[in-house]
């Protein structure tokens, strides 16, 4: 019973629920900014709703540790789905995303990222049907449909290597929330999907899936960033929250979440990274 009630709160995670942030929720002070985090709330364990209804997960714990920095600002987390969190961003329905973001040009050009990586990219998995032989490395996803999430970093990488090699793939596009994807590979309905090896077993052990998967070879690791509208306000937010950032680089903070969070591994160095 627990695991399914997991699952469904994962699924209603992008309603109107404002979860609370850090040390201040209790009793705000004059002049302290309220600071909304949107987030996905169901990719786990970067982002998720716990069984009590509380925003939890690495990019939940970094934002709180952020918060216990800046005493001007106080945080909430907006749990929001991944189809809809930039443009939400740009009507001003939150104040920056924190949601497992990998650098991209696009995302560089259009928003102000936060300057201090707090996680490296754990690389891509080929996800597909427990008992297939037929899928052993990316070319034998030739002729067969993946399922996608829109404006996923995944998919922008499958979108290359498609254009690159010539490689017959149907992309079929999905919302961008694991359990749909894992859905669609049990029904059939695809062949496979392309994700974080951490959130798909995860996931796929809560739904009670069976998949199978083979890992793509990472020589270059996305690193993960915070995002902001790119305003002179987001701009001084982002440059707050970049000081912070550093601190719980250097004081050992963000390893030690990454290890609470990623069974035991710190995530949080590019080297580290590239030798998995």
């Amino acid at each position: 019973m627990k695991r399914i009630l997991i699952v469904t709160l994962l699924l209603v995670a992008a309603g109107a629920l404002i979860f609370a942030g850090g040390k201040k929720d209790a009793g705000r002070e004059p002049g302290v900014r309220v600071i909304r985090v949107g987030t996905e709330g169901a990719y786990p364990p970067y982002n998720f709703v716990d069984a009590s209804g509380k925003a939890d997960g690495y990019d939940i714990a970094v934002i709180r540790a952020v918060d216990e920095l800046l005493p001007e600002y106080t945080f909430e987390f907006v749990p929001t789905a991944w189809d809809g969190i930039f443009v939400a961003l740009e009507a001003g329905e939150f104040d920056l995303i924190a949601s497992n973001l990998g650098w991209r040009q696009e995302r560089e050009e259009k928003y102000w990222l936060s300057t201090v990586p707090y996680l490296w990219g754990t690389g891509n998995t080929i996800v597909f049907k427990g008992g297939r032989t037929d899928i052993k490395s990316i070319e034998d996803l030739n002729n067969k449909k993946v399922a996608a999430g829109v404006g996923t970093s995944t998919t922008t990488w499958l979108e290359q290597y498609i254009a690159r090699t010539g490689i017959k793939v149907e992309i079929v596009y999905t919302d961008g929330n694991i359990v749909s994807a894992l859905t669609e590979i049990d029904s059939g309905r695809v062949d496979a999907t392309l994700a974080s090896p951490i959130t798909t077993q995860l996931t796929a052990e809560q739904l009670g899936f069976n998949i199978k998967s083979i890992t793509i070879a990472n020589d270059d690791p996305s690193h993960i960033h915070l995002l902001f509208p790119k305003t002179d306000t987001g701009k001084k937010l982002r440059d707050d929250i970049d000081v912070a950032l550093q601190k719980l680089h250097d004081n050992g903070t963000l390893s030690s979440l990454s290890k609470k969070y990623f069974f035991g591994v710190d995530y949080t160095t590019k080297e580290v990274v590239q030798k998995k």
